[in-house]
């Protein structure tokens, strides 16, 4: 009898965790960006995109580029839409032709961390520098 008890009580916690809200066990994962992934841009960004799963927390979320030597080439504005809470932004300063990295350091409203990292080019010809 103890041990029915048991084996009840082990099925309803794992049937009330596979039942719980997806909010609560959530990070905050790409799902788009912009420029994409790889992309060699047609024309210098002004600014990356990168839209996630899960809303996030302004506070603790930042985009920062860099070029090929390491210099930060974004302008430390980083911020959650205020019409989108799933939409991190950050401007860019005119881009020479070159490989760009997005760093990207987020943390989901439910204080879920996630970070990576992601590639983009602007070809000879085709960067935004006058």
């Amino acid at each position: 009898m103890l041990r029915m008890i048991k084996q009840f009580v082990l099925a309803g916690g794992l049937l009330a965790a596979a039942l719980a809200p997806a909010a609560a066990w959530a990070h905050a994962f790409p799902v788009k960006s912009s420029p994409t992934v790889g992309a060699a841009v047609s024309t210098a960004p002004k600014e990356v995109e990168i839209w996630f799963d899960a809303d996030l927390n302004g506070l603790f979320s930042k985009i920062t580029v860099t070029n090929q030597a390491g210099q930060v080439v974004s302008t430390g504005d980083s911020q959650v839409a205020a019409d989108n809470p799933r939409l991190l932004t950050t401007g860019l300063k005119p881009l020479a032709p070159g490989q760009y990295w997005a760093q990207v350091s987020v943390v989901a409203r439910d204080g879920h961390h996630t970070e990576g990292n992601f590639p983009f080019q602007v070809p000879c010809g085709r960067h935004g520098v006058v």
